[in-house]
């Protein structure tokens, strides 16, 4: 079931064919469609959110279609009409461009490297509770953002491995390079250039952090593999042991702790043991089996609860723009 966009409250109608072809068929993401000549879209979203939450809660994720949005200023009005306070990307590891005030390319990653199902910075103490992702082009050929249901990961994750991520936690490992590398810099990690505002930072957020000899920045966070949905109650799969991982390096994992330990990130048990790879492999053959996409269009708007969906993004050719922004 979707629902139709209108001044009034929307009331429910059927999928169109449009949307099954467009791998919108499950309900997952929830389609929300405008009405033929809608075309305010930002104050039908203001008014339209409060009654849309229960349905995010459900689903996880909303796809806002064929709504007046066409560019970057007006994807930054429509997500400020939903959530007035935005939040920056600081600690971030995508990367990623500021295009306007809280606005973001979604990632700068090269388009034939596939970036797997996460959840937005689960390995900090204070992630986006929700994303927002505009189309601003659409891909021709692959591109899609794939969006996995959280809950049902946990549920179908083997008791095993969640029970010895849950009691030994998790630790995630960064080597950032110094403040003027064209890679990976410390700088553009924290939006600065300053050594004592990045200190405050992680003294706040509870990272560790050491100065390297070279000028880069070594930081280690531990947090839980699991976490509760503040609003449901509900217990999600949430961290991004399997991005971090040496095993998702080219080299596969096959590597001396010395080795491993100089990678740009690396995971670890909370209590500094290693994760063997056959671990990874297993939470990764679950991820991928939740895994579900849909086709962009230009104009789309995707809102989706970090805590209740994992998203990734898929190789593409050709041009592609999705800008996001956090709240």
């Amino acid at each position: 079931m979707s629902e139709a966009a209108s001044s009034q409250a929307a009331g429910p109608i059927e999928t169109p064919p449009s949307a099954v072809a467009d791998g919108l068929g499950e309900g997952f993401p929830h389609l929300v469609r405008a009405e033929p000549g809608a075309e305010d879209a930002v104050a039908w979203l203001e008014q339209a959110m409060p009654r849309l939450e229960p349905q995010l809660h459900r689903c996880g994720a909303l796809l806002f279609r064929g709504f007046a949005l066409g560019d970057a200023e007006d994807f930054r009005r429509a997500v400020a009409a939903m959530a007035p306070q935005l939040r920056d990307y600081t600690g971030g590891t995508s990367p990623r461009s500021r295009v306007a005030e809280g606005v973001y390319t979604s990632t700068e990653y090269p388009k034939h490297l596939e970036i797997p199902l996460h959840n937005e910075m689960s390995y900090s103490v204070r992630w986006p509770q929700r994303l927002y992702f505009f189309c601003a082009v659409a891909p021709q050929t692959g591109g899609e953002t794939p969006i996995a249901d959280s809950r049902r990961i946990l549920q179908a994750m083997p008791a095993q491995i969640v029970d010895e991520f849950e009691r030994r936690q998790l630790t995630y490992v960064r080597n950032l390079a110094s403040a003027q590398s064209p890679y990976n810099a410390w700088s553009k990690a924290f939006e600065t250039q300053d050594r004592e505002q990045v200190e405050a930072y992680c003294r706040e957020m509870d990272i560790g952090y050491e100065w390297q000899r070279n000028g880069g920045l070594r930081i280690h966070e531990r947090r839980p593999a699991t976490r509760l949905h503040p609003a449901t109650g509900e217990r999600v799969w949430f961290n991004q042991v399997h991005l971090f991982h040496a095993s998702n390096t080219p080299m596969g994992g096959a590597l001396s702790a010395q080795i491993e330990a100089g990678l740009p990130m690396a995971a670890y048990y909370g209590d500094g043991g290693r994760i063997d790879n056959a671990t990874l492999a297993s939470v990764r053959e679950v991820l991928n089996a939740h895994r579900r996409g849909f086709r962009w269009r230009q104009g789309d708007l995707l809102v989706v609860d970090n805590l209740l969906a994992a998203h990734g993004r898929l190789p593409f050719d050709g041009p592609r723009r999705i800008l996001v922004a956090m709240s």
